[in-house]
């Protein structure tokens, strides 16, 4: 039977949230099951939303601050941003010409990169 990446990862969650002695076993099990329905290809997708569903039973959020380039004073801008308990992910993506982009949960909150006005302005 073939499951979707949800119901895999809805069950790597659970392992996830709520550990025991046989949480290695249960791990081991749906790798296994993954293997036998030639679903490899799911994995990243598969992690993906289990960290997802984790970071949301845990009530955190996933925050990516993008800059075209390092910025030595970036660290004082996400302090305004970023809570205490939250995931910080820094990144330099050049594609993004010059400017910043911060991303919170997998949503673009604010885009000020030279990209997406130039993007806009070429409409």
């Amino acid at each position: 039977m073939k499951y979707s990446p949800q119901i895999y990862a809805k069950a790597f969650s659970e392992i996830a949230v709520k550990p025991s002695a046989k949480s290695d076993v249960l791990v081991k099990n749906l790798l296994i099951l993954i293997k036998k329905n030639n679903d490899q290809h799911l994995l990243k997708k598969i992690y993906e939303r289990a960290e997802k569903l984790v970071r949301e039973q845990a009530g955190k959020r996933k925050v990516v601050i993008e800059t075209a380039r390092p910025i030595k004073n970036v660290d004082k801008v996400i302090e305004k941003i970023v809570k205490k308990d939250d995931i910080l992910d820094k990144r330099i993506n050049p594609d993004l010409i010059a400017g910043m982009r911060v991303i919170i949960n997998d949503e673009v909150q604010f885009d000020g990169s030279m990209a997406r006005k130039l993007k806009q302005l070429f409409k």
